[in-house]
């Protein structure tokens, strides 16, 4: 709740939260209609049946490449250019994460992250590259 109602004003008047009717010890209270309001704009919009825990869409197309915490769409974003580059490179050079961030903008720390989803989605394609091309085991 308190989410939505920081980001309320770039939501469309129709999905957005109610403002606060009253705060008592520093618990905020809302009116019920506004809130059953919101509710029923904000499931016929985002709908709530693919959303995870968080209140935001999870799963690998979201940019969730190991199955953990969901990702914005800019980190998934920032792992397939550091994919790319790796694939480029054909393997992981130290420095990656400082170059890309000086290249395409944000803090090194990020695109660190970035990197290390990237290397571990790199690595499990030439994984299966390396399985593919092994000779299938023979029967003694």
């Amino acid at each position: 709740m308190a989410r939505w109602y920081a980001l309320r004003h770039e939501q469309p008047q129709e999905r957005r939260h109610p403002e606060r009717g009253v705060t008592i010890d520093r618990v905020d209270y809302y009116g019920q209609a506004e809130v059953e309001r919101f509710w029923a704009a904000h499931q016929e919009a985002v709908g709530t049946a693919l959303l995870g825990v968080s209140g935001r869409k999870s799963g690998v197309e979201y940019g969730e490449p190991r199955g953990g915490r969901p990702v914005s769409a800019e980190r998934a974003q920032a792992v397939q250019v550091a994919l790319a580059e790796l694939r480029r490179a054909g393997e992981h050079q130290r420095g990656l994460a400082g170059r890309l961030a000086r290249t395409h903008g944000g803090n090194e720390r990020t695109w660190a992250r970035a990197v290390t989803d990237a290397r571990a989605i790199h690595a499990s394609e030439l994984g299966a590259d390396d399985q593919a091309q092994r000779p299938a085991p023979q029967p003694e």
